[in-house]
């Protein structure tokens, strides 16, 4: 992998298999690190590298994730001269590992909504929104609205699930037959089901559907313009974390030095989507 402007290949790739009490307060600033950082010297990072092109592994490697989501963070790192490490997990399993201290940040294209802003901090960096992916054959389904009575499959738990549910409510309301929601623990098992019938489409989020479209071999397609992009990726840490201004502060210093515009291009995605902002 080469190394694009302050992204840094990062040291310490060991997986953190354990967390810190709830009760530590971290450790004293240090050098460009920030007060905060659970040990000195060393950004650990919470991530479910199970979602190209934002996370995930590549050439048999388990233990040092790539994508646009962790070469940030590894430029986050070389920024505050640190090394990282990553705490692996599922994705229903991040929110509470940062809860819990097993990691100074989550970076793993998370949604910020508000239902996580309630329990953690968030700094904005990349506009995103909800895709529809159906088989090559589909042919019924071009709008939001051709999804009543359909089948479709989600990775559960995040903020897809929630819009799927939310049309599927308006649908209802309307008179029409509601969605039948099928959710998933992984975002391998929404395209199996599709791609073996169980479900007429699924739903993720824009970044990852060309991946998903071109890794299919042309079993699957896109349907674009059903959903919009109204909602933003973040970077999170934990409420209230003396971690959560500084990570914020190193997004923008990342957006204005064109770091994070460089790696958007790298893994094919759109650098004009960068939006970084405040922690909420």
């Amino acid at each position: 992998m080469k190394k694009l402007g302050l992204v840094a290949m990062g040291t310490g790739m060991a997986l953190l298999i354990a967390g810190c009490g709830s009760g530590s307060e971290g450790s004293a600033a240090s050098g460009a690190a920030p007060a905060g950082l659970i040990r000195g010297g060393e950004l650990r990072v919470c991530t479910d590298p199970e979602y190209a092109p934002m996370e995930y592994f590549e050439n048999g490697n388990t233990t040092a994730p790539v994508g646009f989501d962790s070469d940030a963070a590894r430029a986050l790192a070389e920024l505050w001269q640190v090394e990282t490490s990553w705490q692996i997990t599922s994705f229903d399993g991040l929110m509470p590992a940062l809860q819990a201290q097993r990691c100074d940040v989550l970076w793993s294209a998370l949604y910020v909504s508000p239902e996580r802003t309630a329990v953690a901090d968030a700094a904005p960096f990349l506009a995103t929104g909800p895709g529809l992916i159906v088989r090559s054959g589909e042919t019924r389904i071009a709008a939001a609205e051709d999804l009543s009575g359909k089948t479709v499959a989600v990775q559960g738990g995040g903020a897809n699930e929630k819009t799927l549910q939310q049309l599927s409510q308006r649908l209802a309301a309307a008179g029409k037959p509601a969605i039948t929601i099928q959710a998933y623990p992984k975002t391998a098992e929404t395209v199996a089901a599709v791609t073996n019938g169980k479900a007429d489409a699924l739903i993720e989020t824009d970044v990852a559907v060309v991946d998903m479209v071109a890794k299919s071999g042309g079993a699957l397609r896109a349907v674009p313009g059903v959903f919009t992009a109204e909602t933003v990726f973040g970077v999170f840490t934990k409420k209230g974390s003396p971690l959560s201004g500084p990570v914020a502060a190193a997004v923008r210093t990342l957006t204005d030095n064109g770091t994070l515009a460089k790696i958007a291009t790298k893994y094919g995605l759109d650098p004009a989507r960068i939006r970084p902002g405040t922690a909420q």
